[in-house]
């Protein structure tokens, strides 16, 4: 009986085993369960941005770090185990704890990025910010993911002395590595460039390539252009140090559109002004700012007139141009017709024209 006894109660038996991992993973949830449960009536009686988003990028995460956490102090008491188990415990828990670190950025990134919003909208200096905020995340997630791995492969004998002989011949393979990563290299530091100079930020209205755009993200080696259309254009960082593009909001989004007419020297002109004015006074795309209509240019057929306007953002600014064009040109057309432009020949090209119509 004693016999028997020792082997499934013993200290080294499998059923003490299977005991302690079983305790080990229900203490482990029973104590992730209070922990965000005290977090969370700690946020209802006072509600903060920071509390509600570690509640909501760390309770994954959680669910298997506190377990594997208890897992990994219960081993200390079964050193006869074999080593392999405990490397294993140690490579879950490194990764566990890489994720929670990944997740605490993307909770942190969550909060700024709330910071820096006014009226859903995001100013130049915000989005600056917003931008290197964006950048620093993702050079922190690739350092936290190599630091990870090296922890494991370090733990791991034979990766280890992999390493060392590795390191034997690490001149040569650096200038391998060197030569085949040079784009690779010259992406990151062309990254660094763009979150640190601010040439283009997240959210800014740009042209590239013909297209019209908004910067939707800026990642290590590319950055995403979300155009008018919803089309995705994805270009190389090095593109934006090689080649030039417009920013329509490099230091704020207000910008001022123009619209042309061409109209017969006999036009009214102050009538079309006050007509822009009630278009304008009457559209809610107009920041009233600025409004004015005037005569840039006259040839020998028709007067130029420039219809000038601002708006908050690139995409109001065409909107509003779209709409000033029409309902101006349709006023025009309603109430005078016949100030469209005229063609008015010289006399010498008249005379021609008469001997041609005499002469048949």
């Amino acid at each position: 009986m004693d016999t028997l006894a020792s082997e499934f109660f013993g200290k080294e038996s499998w059923l003490t085993h299977l005991t302690v991992l079983f305790v080990c993973i229900f203490g482990g949830l029973l104590l992730r369960w209070a922990i965000f449960s005290a977090l969370r009536f700690y946020n209802r009686k006072k509600p903060t941005l920071l509390k509600e988003q570690l509640l909501n990028y760390l309770k994954r995460p959680a669910k298997f770090f506190i377990p594997l956490l208890l897992i990994y102090f219960s081993l200390v008491f079964y050193s006869e185990l074999n080593a392999a188990a405990h490397k294993v415990v140690e490579a879950l828990l490194i990764m566990n704890f890489a994720w929670m670190l990944m997740a605490l950025l993307q909770a942190m990134e969550v909060v700024v990025k709330e910071k820096f919003q006014i009226d859903g909208r995001h100013k130049a200096k915000e989005r600056k910010v917003v931008t290197q905020l964006r950048f620093l995340k993702s050079v922190a997630i690739v350092v936290i993911i190599k630091l990870s791995v090296a922890s494991i492969l370090w733990n791991i004998p034979a990766a280890r002395e992999l390493g060392e002989t590795i390191l034997t011949s690490a001149g040569i393979i650096g200038i391998i590595v060197g030569i085949a990563s040079q784009k690779s290299i010259a992406n990151l530091v062309t990254g660094f460039q763009l979150a640190f100079t601010q040439p283009l930020k997240i959210d800014d209205q740009v042209i590239i390539e013909g297209e019209f755009g908004t910067v939707e993200d800026i990642t290590l080696t590319y950055v995403v252009v979300k155009t008018w259309d919803w089309r995705r254009l994805v270009l190389p960082l090095n593109y934006f140090n090689e080649k030039p593009f417009v920013n329509w909001s490099f230091n704020s989004n207000e910008l001022i559109g123009s619209v042309f007419f061409y109209v017969d020297y006999t036009f009214p002109v102050p009538a079309l002004r006050t007509e822009l004015s009630k278009v304008l006074t009457s559209n809610p795309l107009w920041d009233k700012n600025k409004a004015d209509l005037l005569v840039t240019n006259i040839d020998d057929r028709a007067m130029e007139l420039r219809a000038t306007f601002s708006a908050r953002n690139a995409s109001d600014i065409w909107n509003l141009r779209c709409t000033v064009r029409e309902q101006l040109m349709a006023f025009i057309q309603e109430k005078y017709p016949n100030a469209l432009p005229k063609f008015r020949g010289t006399d010498t090209e008249n005379s021609f024209v008469g001997q041609q119509n005499r002469h048949g």
